[in-house]
């Protein structure tokens, strides 16, 4: 499991490696001393879990993850912090865990091997999409999803072999998807990897796909997160 450690403190930091370090089922692939540096590094390496203090400077550890799981939603968070005041906050945006100072590596092992449980068991999971449409259930590869709309109270699948509704909402949709899907407006989720081009058109812009007619919405700031996904690419 590739991890990734933000901690501005070097004395933290090579305690948690330390730790890490014993076990060969963890691999860490990059380090963050700061808020910014955390996001820049989550969109390049795409790890599994990030070890996240809170308190880093220029921006905080919880500011910079909520800004990264915009672009990976599935990115699993364990807070290592020396500030209670977040756990809350943190439970609000999933985090697998919220560990205080000074680290227990029992605690910091369970939380690890929980997170790796849950990976695994979505590797088998969500590999196809399952939506119940009309009176069954099909599995849709996620490869082939286009994009998908809001409409009324039901979301479109658009897929390279066709179109299928749902009552399922957006939210939960993103929440089952991939990393390479980006909520880009309130009536859009779009397969980023499957985009011909992008037209600026007053506020907003339009999304266009390759060998596919229909176009979704995008806003100017989740163009930006675009642009970050593509350049780590």
């Amino acid at each position: 499991m590739r991890l990734l450690i933000a901690e501005d403190d070097l004395s933290s930091r090579k305690l948690v490696k330390k730790l890490i370090e014993r076990f060969t089922d963890y691999k860490i692939v990059a380090e963050a001393t700061n808020g910014e540096e955390l996001i820049k590094m989550v969109i390049r390496e795409k790890p599994d879990v990030a070890l996240v203090d809170i308190g880093l400077p220029f921006l905080n550890g919880m500011e910079a993850i909520k800004s990264c799981k915009e672009v990976i939603p599935n990115l699993h968070v364990i807070f290592i912090t020396g500030n209670d005041e977040y756990a809350i906050e943190a439970f609000n945006i999933n985090a697998a865990d919220y560990i205080m100072k000074p680290i227990e590596f029992p605690r910091l092992l369970e939380s690890l091997e929980r997170v790796k449980k849950i990976n695994s068991e979505d590797l088998n999971t969500k590999k196809d999409l399952m939506i119940k449409y009309n009176s069954c259930y099909i599995f849709i590869p996620m490869s082939e999803i286009i994009f998908i709309e809001k409409n009324d109270r039901k979301s479109v699948i658009h897929t390279t072999k066709g179109q299928y509704e749902t009552y399922e909402s957006l939210s939960n949709l993103e929440n089952i998807l991939d990393q390479r899907f980006l909520t880009s407006h309130r009536s859009n989720i779009i397969n980023m990897d499957l985009l011909d081009r992008i037209e600026a058109v007053g506020n907003m812009y339009f999304v266009y796909f390759k060998n596919y007619k229909e176009k979704a919405k995008m806003t100017k700031s989740k163009f930006h997160i675009l642009q970050k996904y593509k350049a780590s690419i």
